[in-house]
């Protein structure tokens, strides 16, 4: 009889770690470009003046390096990167059509498509930081970070988008809320419930999302910092449990030993 071959099974094993490992390794690197990009392209460089003689260009360049960098965290995940493929093509191509004929339906659409691609990385990004067992790491604060940072963005489509269903829902001290970059501002005032008042929410569409959103913002911050630690407080108990547990076997073995080498 044949040995059976052990030298496959191992090497089997093996590459199974390594492409484990690799995977894991593509994942926090894709997330670390995608927070990284989200920093520069939305507080960053336009800060530096980046984008100031054709925001709706430039916000447009922005938001399909995010999506492109976001759909990637979803490598992994087979269903869930058809899924992420699938939206951020739809929302890349109406956006994208929307900036060479500018219509209204058309940036209504290419918002709504945006809202659903943002929605579904966020997604991704909870599944990996909230749901995942095992112990607090820096992949995991990076993603939290960035769902937080992604709820801000897609509120400030939702904001737009109601605009552009009833118009007049945001009233500005000075002037209208034409611009990108007023609608981020004002969804990130939101989130972090800071409230400057230089831009009020009239209808009562807006004043609805608005109270969505910094419930959102605390509500988020409150169940993370409360599933973070009860995550490392389990991930504590169970090295604990491991390293009594190797030791009561170091006792044992050394108890055994002495017992047999006895007169």
């Amino acid at each position: 009889m044949p040995e059976p071959a052990r030298p496959r099974k191992g090497q089997d094993v093996r590459d199974r770690a390594r492409a484990l490992i690799t995977e894991s390794w593509q994942s926090q690197a894709n997330l670390s470009l995608f927070l990284a990009l989200m920093v520069l392209v939305a507080f960053v460089l336009p800060t530096m003046g980046f984008g100031k003689d054709d925001i709706k260009l430039y916000s447009d360049i922005a938001f399909t390096l995010l999506l492109i960098s976001g759909v990637a965290i979803a490598w992994g995940r087979r269903k869930l990167f058809l899924l992420a493929g699938f939206l951020g093509s739809a929302a890349l191509a109406v956006r994208w059509m929307a900036w060479f004929t500018p219509t209204s339906a058309l940036q209504l659409w290419s918002d709504g498509w945006s809202l659903a691609a943002i929605l579904v990385i966020a997604i991704v990004l909870l599944s990996q930081v909230l749901f995942r067992e095992g112990p607090v790491t820096h992949s995991r604060i990076q993603g939290a970070i960035a769902v937080y940072l992604l709820f801000g963005i897609g509120w400030a489509h939702a904001y737009h988008i109601a605009e552009l269903v009833h118009p007049g829902s945001f009233r500005l001290e000075v002037g209208e809320m034409s611009n990108v970059s007023d609608w981020v501002y004002y969804s990130f005032v939101t989130l972090t419930t800071v409230g400057y008042g230089d831009i009020t929410a009239v209808r009562p569409i807006a004043r609805t999302l608005s109270i969505g959103e910094a419930l959102t913002g605390q509500l988020y911050l409150a169940v993370l910092i409360a599933r973070l630690v009860a995550m490392e407080v389990v991930s504590w108990q169970y090295k604990s449990q491991d390293s009594r547990g190797s030791g009561g076997q170091n006792s044992v073995g050394a108890e055994t030993t002495s017992k047999e080498a006895g007169p």
